[in-house]
């Protein structure tokens, strides 16, 4: 009976703890940083698709470019993390029965 209060209270915090790092993600951009060369000046662009699944290119002035790839290096911790708790979640839902 102990093994499965931790279980189920893991199943729990997991959840709980996927919810906060969605919340952040909402808060971050998504997308790719790329750049584009244009004559010998490089610009950069955030390529991502909206809502109805149209691509989009958005100009990154040059002293935001370090400040968008941190960000995005952070959704990508997020995501990763978010993919790590379902997978226990999933592990100790299978401990449950």
């Amino acid at each position: 009976m102990a093994i499965k209060h931790v279980l189920e209270d893991q199943i729990e915090r997991n959840e709980k703890n996927i919810i906060v790092y969605k919340g952040r993600l909402a808060k971050l951009p998504k997308g790719v940083l790329y750049p584009r060369k244009r004559g010998d000046k490089v610009y950069y662009y955030l390529k991502y698709r909206d809502e109805e699944g149209k691509r989009v290119d958005q100009y990154i002035k040059a002293d935001q470019v370090d400040r968008v790839k941190k960000q995005l290096n952070k959704r990508k911790e997020f995501l990763d993390m978010i993919r790590g708790l379902q997978e226990d979640i999933k592990i100790a839902k299978k401990g449950l029965r």
